[in-house]
């Protein structure tokens, strides 16, 4: 019932919100403004993620008011959204409306979910070519940053994918590369995962997404409050090479994952067990156990980063058998298995 009434309050704030902004809010008047283009994802008739009773739309379009909102409180930035009205347009529209404004870059804002509702987290999907991967590397790498520091959220990393035609999948991306803008997409959290459902509902998470979303944005550009607040004109975003070539998603498994057993106490049911594993491509990212060879696994655990061996304690219940496999899975969610474990 608590979540239904937070669902109700959101929803009551977000027509409130589209009121308040719905005209363009007044721009920096500087020499040289950075111009900022807010894409909420979804609209009109694409709902977007419509998993839980409010749709995907409703809240990006909520937490891209919070996001220009923030971003207005710095100098030297013109702050633009492609829409504020509840309507469908297409993605070559929101990516010609980025060019009539010049801007220097467009964010457009969306929630996920898995197939298996079992995934969890923040991601960033970015070009994966030239100066524009780069950039888009970098720009994601501050909003990771703030989801995962300030917000507590598990990082899925920044991630490129590319289409039948050899060209980046995601339209909103391959539309702003065409017009040379950099564009890249924002998925906040999962909105059917237990992790991450709580970010969603209620007004202060949304508004924390957006104030997260711009001081993201104010980090990248080295922008200035302008009541001296916060001042990132010396900060250094990450300094990310232009790839030569384009940058290709994994599409591959990881190569192994080796479980052996330490230690297993037959009354409490605990296991400790060493897992060794390997990925030539992308980094691991989740773990999970299975007590009945691989038919129900347990929820996803977060693997060591940037580690390939990492021990492990489970308790696999009573009333199942003396058994245990492991699953790892890589960045792009491709999973391996372990040997089975007879304990």
């Amino acid at each position: 019932m608590k979540k239904i009434v937070a669902l109700i309050l959101s929803i009551a704030l977000f027509i409130t919100a589209v009121d308040a902004f719905s005209v363009q809010g007044e721009t920096v008047h500087a020499a040289k403004p950075v111009v900022v283009v807010i894409d909420p994802g979804h609209g009109g008739n694409n709902l977007g993620t419509d998993y839980l009773p409010i749709a995907e739309k409703f809240y990006t379009m909520q937490v891209a008011l919070y996001m220009k909102e923030e971003l207005e409180t710095y100098e030297n930035v013109e702050v633009y959204l492609t829409h504020t009205d509840d309507i469908d347009m297409g993605l070559d529209e929101r990516a010609e409306f980025a060019k009539s404004v010049n801007a220097d870059f467009l964010f457009s804002l969306h929630f996920n979910m898995s197939l298996s509702h079992a995934l969890y987290g923040s991601e960033v999907w970015i070009p994966s070519t030239g100066t524009l991967y780069s950039r888009g590397y970098s720009a994601a790498n501050e909003f990771l940053m703030q989801f995962e520091q300030v917000m507590g959220l598990f990082n899925r990393g920044i991630k490129t994918r590319i289409g039948s035609k050899g060209t980046d999948y995601y339209g909103i991306i391959k539309q702003c590369s065409l017009r040379d803008i950099p564009g890249i997409i924002v998925e906040h959290c999962h909105v059917d995962n237990i992790n991450d459902c709580a970010n969603i509902q209620s007004v202060d998470k949304l508004r924390e997404f957006g104030v997260c979303d711009a001081t993201a944005v104010a980090r990248y550009f080295g922008l200035v409050k302008k009541d001296g607040s916060q001042d990132y004109r010396d900060y250094a975003p990450l300094a990310v090479p232009v790839p030569q070539d384009r940058v290709y998603d994994d599409t591959t498994s990881p190569v192994y994952l080796k479980a052996k057993l330490l230690n297993y106490n037959n009354i409490s049911r605990y296991a400790t067990v060493e897992l060794n594993a390997l990925d030539e491509e992308s980094v691991l990212q989740y773990y999970a156990f299975s007590t009945d060879n691989g038919l129900t696994w347990s929820p996803l655990r977060p693997w060591n980063k940037g580690e390939n061996t990492m021990t492990v304690t489970v308790n696999i219940g009573y009333g199942k058998k003396d058994t245990l496999l492991f699953q790892v899975m890589n960045l792009y969610d491709k999973p391996t298995n372990s040997n089975l474990l007879n304990l």
